[in-house]
């Protein structure tokens, strides 16, 4: 790495959402490395966010996730390391000096490198909660050892991810066509980079020692929440092609059929992988449709 190691944080919340982030990254990489992206608030609320923090302080005055870390990479040059973390999301002790020891070893063809997210629970979570849920809260643990991934496979989380930031502006940045955008929920901005890039013959690296914490609200911890937000990850893979209708509609078949029988023997945990999986096939069914209808609301 010849260039800076540069933190943007993209926040459409208000500062006290975003302190205890901003104070993490503060006490392990300073605050002269950090930046806050405000992203589609008002002047007077991203005025808010400089009279409250310490760190440099940047406006995307639209809406959306993905414009707001575009707003960050156009501040970067090419051979800066521009690393995310979402603003409801602390990092780990050492994370800071791991992460820069790692872009230092990385080779040249290495442009993405990203670590464990893992869950802080705000309120005990629901019985019904088993480990093939977990990815549905944007967590991440891909075990004590650094490897390639293939993205087409596995994917690094935009919680804690990092670029070259030659390589991320070559392809693109990030599309606003997907990702979060003020209420919208919608998912891939970060897989899609990862792809393009894997595309031109650049490594996608998993590391295990540069780690945060997500934090989980209650709210995040409902059936509600887990089965809303599994449809929108199956509309984004329906837009993108990345499933076949003819594949969704088995899978959706047979995961309603899964569902039928653990309600049956009263296993809840099965109950909720299968709705999950039935929300998420329906949303790949129906995804262009919905993505159209979220793009007019």
């Amino acid at each position: 790495m010849t260039g800076r190691l540069i933190v943007a944080v993209c926040t459409n919340r208000r500062p006290p959402d975003v302190a205890e982030c901003l104070a993490a990254l503060e006490r392990e990489a300073g605050v002269d490395t950090i930046l806050l992206v405000t992203s589609g608030l008002p002047p007077e609320q991203a005025q808010g966010h400089r009279e409250t923090f310490r760190v440099r302080v940047l406006e995307e005055p639209r809406e959306g996730l993905s414009r707001a870390r575009n707003r960050a990479l156009a501040e970067c040059a090419d051979e800066d390391v521009l690393a995310f973390v979402d603003d409801d999301a602390v990092v780990q002790p050492g994370w800071w000096s791991a992460l820069r020891r790692r872009w230092e070893e990385a080779p040249a063809d290495v442009a993405c490198i990203g670590g464990p997210i893992r869950p802080r629970f705000a309120v005990e979570p629901p019985a019904w909660l088993s480990p093939p849920l977990l990815p549905a809260l944007t967590l991440l643990d891909l075990g004590p050892e650094p490897r390639d991934l293939d993205p087409f496979a596995t994917t690094l989380y935009g919680a804690n991810v990092s670029f070259r930031a030659g390589p991320l502006r070559a392809v693109g940045g990030f599309s606003p066509d997907f990702g979060h955008s003020g209420t919208r929920t919608f998912f891939s901005e970060e897989d899609e980079v990862e792809r393009a890039l894997h595309r031109r013959g650049h490594r996608i690296r998993y590391v295990p020692d540069a780690a945060v914490e997500h934090v989980i609200p209650a709210e995040r911890l409902t059936a509600a929440s887990f089965l809303r937000r599994r449809f929108w990850y199956g509309a984004t893979l329906g837009v993108r092609r990345a499933r076949p209708r003819r594949l969704a509609l088995r899978q959706a078949a047979s995961s309603w059929a899964g569902a039928l029988v653990a309600a049956a023997r009263g296993d809840e945990r099965l109950l909720m992988e299968r709705l999950v999986r039935v929300a998420e096939n329906v949303g790949v069914l129906l995804g262009p449709l919905a993505a159209a209808w979220r793009r007019g609301a």
